[in-house]
């Protein structure tokens, strides 16, 4: 796998569980490529590595289409709790992605990033252009989420792991 398609397949994930949508996701990954050929001169090596750059850019596209298609919503209210998810007859993986999507849209870049991008929080604060301090209060918070909207998983999971025996 060239570089190309590392940084691609990189921004997809992150696109793609930011949108939920994966041609939105698709013509990201476009988009951000397009932004770089247009003006190479705008990375700059010394400020950190290529995919963080490119994550940079498919954040600020994302925080555009946000704006646009909410301009009435704020992007995150700090203190707001998820609704509860309706956990039956979900899989876990799907209950899992749910509830990530769920999550207010700071607190689930952070965690995507962290989690699923395995980026440092250095880098996260690199491509949010957050302090580290917003960006652990975020990853805390979308944690603390999602153990929340998940619990009733935990509770339930010998039923759906197939071990309960009631």
């Amino acid at each position: 796998m060239n570089n190309s398609d590392r940084h691609s397949a990189v921004l997809f994930r992150y696109a793609f569980r930011m949108t939920g949508s994966e041609s939105a996701a698709e013509d990201l990954v476009q988009e951000c490529f397009l932004s770089l050929l247009r003006r190479p001169g705008s990375y700059d090596p010394s400020r950190g590595a290529v995919r963080a750059f490119l994550l940079g850019i498919a954040r600020n596209l994302i925080l555009m289409q946000w704006r646009k298609e909410r301009s009435y919503e704020p992007l995150e209210d700090d203190s707001s709790m998820c609704l509860p998810l309706d956990l039956i007859d979900v899989e876990r993986s799907e209950a899992i992605a749910k509830a990530v999507q769920s999550l207010p849209s700071l607190q689930r870049e952070v965690l995507i990033l962290a989690e699923y991008e395995e980026l440092s929080l250095d880098e996260i604060v690199q491509i949010t252009n957050a302090e580290l301090g917003a960006v652990k209060s975020r990853l805390h918070r979308a944690r603390q989420n999602l153990r929340r909207l998940l619990a009733p998983l935990m509770e339930s999971k010998g039923a759906l792991y197939g071990t309960d025996r009631s």
